[in-house]
């Protein structure tokens, strides 16, 4: 009977081994790079992509003239700080191929972009067969790191987080083989590749204390001999960083601007709110396991359990034979592994830095991570079953006893997983931006949504885009979106759908961040979603839809007829249904339309109310942005030219409230501060003067003034917006000059000049205030209004007669 080394007989092939592994690594590359293309038409742009570029335009103008392009590049806010290793060659290209159509210009961007990720997976199998000299695992850290669905939706149009992830595996596997080396040459090229990562991302600078630490342990195990090699290489090595100012502009003027650049991008200083475990967040203010959990729910199950089991025997044979590992160079560079996965999660907690849009700016975590789980998955696969605890398996067959049984199962384990994720990704495609793990509810229909951000850069708003001109072939369309969507289109279209704003639009996209889809868009003006595991990521709605209208003209008035009225300024602000309410009945388009800041301060009646992170201030932080569409659409609503919007207020007793917007360009700075208390004084006052417990007015003018028994009262019905920011003056004429104080007996009056905001409030459209009088005989009152260093707005004054 044939056995079936002779049915299949492979002795005519060339066998595996005799292939260099760089060659096989190559070969799967290249059929990536073969998907990579296929579905390159398949992703939109990313938010920060437009920005990016334009700051490499405003370098490269500025290495060719010595100025730079105001407003944009080295000196676009924050931007500057982002160093142009992989942004220039971008640009290089696209100057060089002479590209001036936005649809070619981004699809190079992420054509090379993902090419540059697929790189980084080439260098990381590289290194793990460097480390563990097993094909199949080195193979399984490559598929690991590319396969990751969120990196690899990523790969195409991030060109900050994905490159510097690519280049940190390249850094490392550049570290790993100047050790393995130790040549003057090796160090020199490992230095100039964790420059070039310093250079992408500040968070490179893990590298060098690290890398200089483990030379200096060589340097304490060395002879005489070695010595002065050892400190030749660490001086060539620590010289070959200078290329992080080398490639920097914007640090040519100022070497120290690299000190000031990490301390801007450690906090990342831009406002986006987080939807974290189902609640809001400001960037600064997210808990201290935002990045830990983001991790752990996003990433492929099977990379969670063999990084975990790799952690472990790194950390297991650290603790169990330190000295050892000082001693052993494979050692100490699995413990740097660790490090730069568990030492960038430490300090960001520790500097509490603001985070934005999941842990996209913590996406390197996953190069080290994916190297402990090929640490991890070598552990298992090097079980041996024999002796030792494993006794009982002397029994078993030969190949169990050698480790086959765990090796079997672990290899099994491992390519179920691949194929696992790969199904998953195939099903999201080309929204793996949106992929979470089974540790999180998948299965119920707008779980997620209600408890996670999900499409933030709107990248389905090409699939929208393709969708309104596939049912639409003949028309114009006008259409509310992000001005960067349509970019990646085919000209043809670009021509076809004209941008406006969502009262002009005939279509409102949007895609599903921060806040879930609102039940009243579940009706006849939702008119096509994306979705993922039953959400909807982004949508298309008819915003002059007759339900939409009916909607909001509903809330409007339900909110002025049934809520209190607190303050007026740019807008009425209302309390309601537990939320305050911002509306205004004429909404300009820069209020409606623009991203303007609200601050919105809670000051409670008891300070130990206040989160524990809020106390130390006084007050809590609902602070957010009218993000254009996204805020006036979903937060709330415009229809009828009025604008209006709620915040839901904190469930604990609330003392003071002070809201406003800051000085925008074209947009007016306005601030109110609400006491709670005088308000519901002012409520009271109002009805006794309404019913006539004050008796006629004493005076009448802007503000009618009544008085009785101890003091006076200030009415005004119909009251507007700016009516009560002058200064309000009140003169008391004793009878007698001497129940003055003594400092006022010159003037001949008692000064009791106040602001409105201090003894008054809001009652319905009214504006009421109270101010009690002396208790000395009077002879007469002057009351009214000023501007400061101005003249008077209005003036009154009646006699006493007490």
């Amino acid at each position: 009977m044939p056995t079936l080394s002779r049915l299949f007989s492979f002795s005519r092939l060339v066998p595996l081994r005799r292939v260099p592994f760089w060659a096989q690594a190559l070969v799967l590359c290249a059929m990536f790079a073969i998907v990579g293309i296929a579905v390159l038409d398949d992703y939109g742009i990313a938010g920060d992509e437009l920005v990016m570029r334009r700051m490499a335009n405003a370098n490269a103008d500025y290495i060719a003239t010595g100025s730079a392009t105001e407003g944009i590049g080295l000196y676009y806010r924050d931007f500057r700080y982002y160093g142009l290793a992989f942004e220039m060659p971008l640009l290089l290209v696209e100057r060089a191929l002479g590209l001036r159509d936005n649809r070619h210009i981004y699809l190079m961007r992420h054509l090379l972009t993902h090419l540059f990720f697929i790189a980084g997976g080439f260098a990381c199998a590289m290194l793990a067969y460097r480390m563990m000299g097993s094909r199949w695992i080195a193979l399984f850290a490559m598929l690991l790191f590319l396969l990751h669905p969120r990196l690899y939706a990523h790969s195409f149009v991030n060109t900050k987080d994905i490159a510097f992830a690519a280049m940190l595996v390249i850094a490392l596997y550049l570290t790993h083989r100047a050790f393995r080396r130790d040549t003057i040459g090796a160090f020199l090229l490992c230095g100039i590749g964790v420059g070039v990562a310093i250079n992408m991302r500040p968070f490179g600078l893990m590298l060098p204390p690290m890398i200089l630490a483990m030379r200096g342990l060589d340097l304490w195990h060395a002879g005489g001999g070695e010595r002065k090699r050892i400190l030749t290489t660490a001086g060539i090595f620590t010289a070959a960083l200078a290329i992080v100012y080398v490639i920097h502009p914007y640090y040519w003027e100022n070497p120290l601007r690299l000190v000031e650049g990490i301390r801007v991008l450690s906090q990342h200083p831009v406002y986006i709110e987080n939807l974290f475990m189902g609640e809001i967040y400001p960037p600064d203010a997210v808990p201290w396991n935002f990045i830990p959990v983001w991790f752990a729910i996003t990433a492929p199950p099977v990379a969670l359990a063999l990084g975990g089991v790799g952690c472990a025997a790194v950390c297991w044979q650290g603790i169990a034979h330190p000295l050892a590992a000082l001693r052993d160079r494979e050692m100490r560079f699995r413990i740097l592994l660790l490090g730069c996965f568990v030492m960038p999660i430490v300090v960001v907690i520790a500097l509490q830095s603001n985070h934005v849009q999941g842990w996209r700016r913590m996406y390197f975590l996953w190069t080290p991570f994916c190297l402990l789980a090929a640490v991890g998955l070598h552990r298992i696969t090097n079980i041996r079953m024999g002796g030792g605890i494993w006794k009982i398996g002397e029994r078993l067959p030969g190949w169990v006893r050698g480790g086959g049984l765990p090796r079997t199962l672990a290899y099994g384990v491992a390519g179920v997983g691949l194929i696992t994720t790969l199904t998953a990704m195939a099903a999201l495609h080309p929204h793996q931006q949106v992929y979470f793990n089974a540790l999180v509810d998948t299965d119920t229909p707008g779980a997620l949504a209600k408890r996670y951000d999900m499409d933030y850069w709107s990248l389905a708003h090409k699939q929208l885009l393709e969708h309104l001109l596939a049912r639409y072939p003949d028309d114009t369309l006008r259409v509310s979106t992000t001005k960067r969507s349509p970019r990646i289109l085919p000209s043809s279209d670009r021509e076809r759908i004209v941008l406006t704003d969502v009262r002009d639009a005939d279509f409102y996209l949007n895609s599903h961040y921060h806040y879930p889809l609102p039940a009243r868009h579940s009706g006849s003006d939702l008119f096509h979603s994306i979705e993922a595991y039953g959400n909807a990521i982004s949508f298309i709605l008819a915003p002059n839809s007759e339900a939409y209208i009916d909607y909001y003209r509903a809330e409007y008035s339900d909110v002025v007829a049934n809520g209190t009225l607190l303050s007026r300024a740019a807008f009425d602000i209302y309390v309601h249904n537990d939320a305050l309410h911002y509306i205004t009945a004429n909404c300009a388009p820069l209020l409606a339309h623009r991203s303007v800041g609200v601050f919105l301060h809670i000051f409670p009646v008891d300070s130990a109310d206040l989160p524990a992170d809020s106390r130390e201030f006084g007050f809590e932080n609902l602070d957010f942005l009218t993000a254009g569409y996204d805020f006036f659409f979903i937060h709330s609503g415009f229809v009828d030219g009025k604008c209006i919007s709620q915040r839901p207020l904190p469930d604990y007793p609330i003392a003071r409230i002070r809201t406003g917007q800051n000085a925008a360009p074209g947009v007016d700075e306005w601030r109110v501060d609400i006491d709670l208390a005088v308000h519901a004084a002012a409520q009271s006052l109002h009805k006794s003067v309404v019913a006539g417990d004050y008796g006629p007015p004493a005076a009448q003018s802007d503000f009618d003034v009544y008085m009785s028994g101890g003091g006076l009262a200030y009415l005004k019905e119909n009251c507007a917006a700016g009516d009560t920011d002058a200064r309000f003056f009140l003169h008391i004429i004793p009878v007698d000059p001497a129940d003055l104080p003594a400092d006022r007996r010159e003037r001949g009056f008692d000064n009791k000049d106040f602001q409105f905001s201090d003894h008054g409030a809001y009652a319905g459209y009214s504006c009421v205030a109270e101010r009690e009088l002396p208790d000395y005989p009077i002879e007469r009152i002057r009351t009214g209004q000023f501007v400061i260093g101005g003249d008077r707005l209005w003036s009154a004054e009646f006699p006493v007669g007490r």
